[in-house]
């Protein structure tokens, strides 16, 4: 059996990803117990899927914690009393995010007596999938560990993604180097991860970077004019705002029209050269490929330092050329991807390149979609194997 845990309702692309392996390479029985926020307070019970309560010691601490955020303890108050959904961005204060790391590491507990007395009951081995870093707290993994093996699928090293505040990122690095001595495997998502996880302790680490296969889509032509890409979600508050201005600021000062396809962030003074075409979201992965495939380059804005940006391989499968920020550049190397260090190194090393050709700068792109193939499917590959060997062993 496979138990995935999740806090959340919906499994991250890398655990559904590693599931479906399970289910390929055997006739694995899945259970998914998992947490929703919305309703932290109540407990669902179906055939393969439990929804667990909060514990009340994870509640009690809900609330302390919203003291450090005042505007989610307004917006608590008005969704109770009023059913209405107050969402918007916040900024990221030093404690708006530290009760976020808070918050993961005390609240996320829930109550589990029964789910334990049940899998203990079961005859079947175990297998454990936890889903990146806000589930390891979730059911506690010291009692886990004497029921079967322990996956831990890893999106995000949880102190790299709080590394702009040092007492929450501390905090995060403690939540997981406590968690690997009782996990059998990492599953990273870059060789730069893969290295990090070692030097906390795993036992066994191998990496699976954030590509994930798509049945093949067509791509598109490209564009006759020069065009670019930029995908930034408005979840992602002041920082992706301050990058994209930045990114603005390369772009005025190209001397050429550009047709830019801007994905997410609703975009504000956008310079006079640019030929905007703005989706708020693409919710099939196949058009959101389709679309950036029109463009010639993609401009990586990274947020936060942790696991391999994804969006550099989304360009990637497009064939894109791809120009990566210090953030956005890390975790593997493509053949095509090119980093600058602030808006004039952008525009210089933009023109520069532009100044090739359509037809240099398309080829370029195809070189960057067949490395994004390749080190995906050996990956894949020994993933497979893995999963391979653990299914045969805890039969």
């Amino acid at each position: 059996m496979l138990v995935v845990i999740r806090d959340g309702k919906e499994l991250s692309p890398k655990a559904s990803f590693v599931a479906q392996l399970f289910e390929l390479s055997s006739n694995t029985r899945f259970l998914y117990v998992f947490r929703r926020e919305e309703e932290k307070f109540r407990e669902k019970w179906h055939y393969d899927k439990i929804q667990l309560a909060t514990s009340p010691s994870g509640t009690l601490m809900h609330f302390i914690l919203l003291a450090l955020k005042p505007k989610d303890l307004h917006d608590e108050i008005i969704r109770r009393l009023f059913r209405r959904d107050l969402s918007s961005t916040v900024k990221r204060n030093f404690l708006y995010v530290l009760s976020h790391a808070l918050g993961h590491y005390f609240v996320r507990s829930t109550r589990t007596a029964r789910i334990i007395r049940i899998l203990r009951k079961l005859n079947s081995p175990r297998i454990f999938l936890i889903d990146e870093y806000f589930s390891l707290r979730l059911v506690d993994l010291k009692r886990l560990k004497k029921l079967g093996t322990i996956i831990y699928v890893s999106s995000d090293l949880a102190y790299d993604f709080f590394g702009d505040n040092y007492v929450a990122s501390r905090l995060m690095y403690k939540l997981e180097r406590d968690a690997i001595p009782l996990i059998d495997m990492v599953i990273a998502c870059s060789e730069r991860d893969k290295l990090k996880y070692v030097e906390m302790g795993a036992r066994k680490v191998i990496f699976y970077p954030n590509i994930y296969p798509v049945e093949e889509f067509e791509l598109c032509n490209k564009d006759q004019m020069p065009s670019m890409s930029i995908v930034l979600r408005d979840y992602w508050d002041f920082r992706a705002l301050r990058s994209l201005q930045e990114a603005f600021k390369a772009l005025s000062r190209i001397n050429r029209k550009i047709r830019l396809y801007m994905i997410g962030i609703r975009p504000q003074g956008v310079p006079k050269n640019i030929e905007l075409q703005y989706y708020d979201y693409l919710p099939s992965k196949l058009d959101f490929l389709k679309t950036l495939s029109k463009s010639w380059i993609g401009i990586n804005l990274g947020i936060h330092m942790g696991g391999t940006n994804q969006r550099k391989y989304d360009y990637a499968m497009a064939e894109l050329v791809v120009f990566s920020d210090n953030l956005g550049a890390r975790g593997d190397l493509l053949p095509y991807e090119y980093t600058y260090v602030d808006n004039h190194d952008l525009a210089a090393k933009l023109k520069q390149l532009l100044k090739l050709g359509k037809e240099k700068i398309v080829k370029m792109g195809v070189e960057n979609r067949k490395q994004a193939i390749s080190l995906a499917e050996k990956q894949r590959e020994e993933l497979l194997r893995m999963v391979k060997s653990m299914a045969l062993y805890n039969r």
